[in-house]
């Protein structure tokens, strides 16, 4: 009886990881899609794919930061900032999400907000961060 539940334990925990590598694979086709549909300008596109990976990854802080980049880019700050937001949230030293949401607040006039996260990506060591930061500086 002892052995079974450990064969049957096996069988569980096998069946388990190869799910987990098929959602594995299937979530890194879909961020693949996603990236060719932004290098072809297809903004949407690019969102639905990566938001297709969230819902099977939703711990990804890279997977926010790249939807939140493709929302700044199609202009859509509210979302952009929103996932910015997600993914410094699981990864609170993610120095481009802060430079690209600064960005996004650029986008809708939040300056003081925007300056805030240039400092904070450039104290992460993003240079695109640093150098927003003085931009803003010299505008002054």
């Amino acid at each position: 009886m002892k052995s079974a539940r450990v064969i049957l334990c096996g069988v569980i925990i096998l069946g388990m990881s190869v799910q987990a590598v098929a959602t594995e694979r299937e979530e890194v086709r879909l961020y693949n899609q996603g990236v060719a549909a932004n290098k072809r300008g297809d903004l949407n596109e690019a969102i639905r794919c990566y938001s297709k990976a969230i819902k099977l990854r939703p711990d990804s802080s890279a997977l926010f930061f790249v939807r939140g980049r493709a929302y700044r880019l199609n202009k859509q700050y509210d979302n952009a900032i929103s996932d910015l937001t997600r993914a410094i949230a699981l990864k609170p030293s993610y120095a481009e999400a802060y430079n690209h949401r600064g960005v996004a607040y650029v986008g809708k006039g939040l300056n003081q907000q925007a300056m805030a996260d240039f400092k904070k990506a450039c104290e992460f060591g993003c240079r695109d961060g640093c150098a927003n930061v003085k931009i803003f500086k010299e505008r002054k």
